[in-house]
C-alpha cells in the first residue's frame, strides 16, 4: 500500500471515529447552539473531508497507473 493510500485509509478511519464522537455529543447537546455548530461547522467539514478522501483515492489511482506505465 502506498503512502497516499495509507493516508486515505487513515483519513477514513479517523473520520469514522470523529463521526461517532459527534453522534455521542448530539445525544447530549441538542440546543440552538448545537444546531448552529452542525450547520456552520460540522456539515462543511464533512463535505470537505469526503472530497479530500475522494481526491486522495483518485490521486493514488493516477499515480499507480503512471507507475505501471513507466515499468
Amino acid at each position: 500500500m502506498t503512502t497516499l493510500q495509507q493516508s486515505a485509509s487513515e483519513l477514513v478511519e479517523t473520520w469514522r471515529r470523529l463521526e461517532q464522537r459527534w453522534q455521542d455529543a448530539q445525544s447530549l447537546w441538542n440546543d440552538p447552539v448545537a444546531r448552529s455548530f452542525a450547520k456552520e461547522h460540522w456539515a462543511p467539514l464533512e463535505q470537505q473531508t469526503r472530497a479530500a478522501q475522494q481526491e486522495l483515492e483518485r490521486l493514488a489511482q493516477v499515480i499507480a497507473q503512471a507507475q505501471r506505465n513507466v515499468k
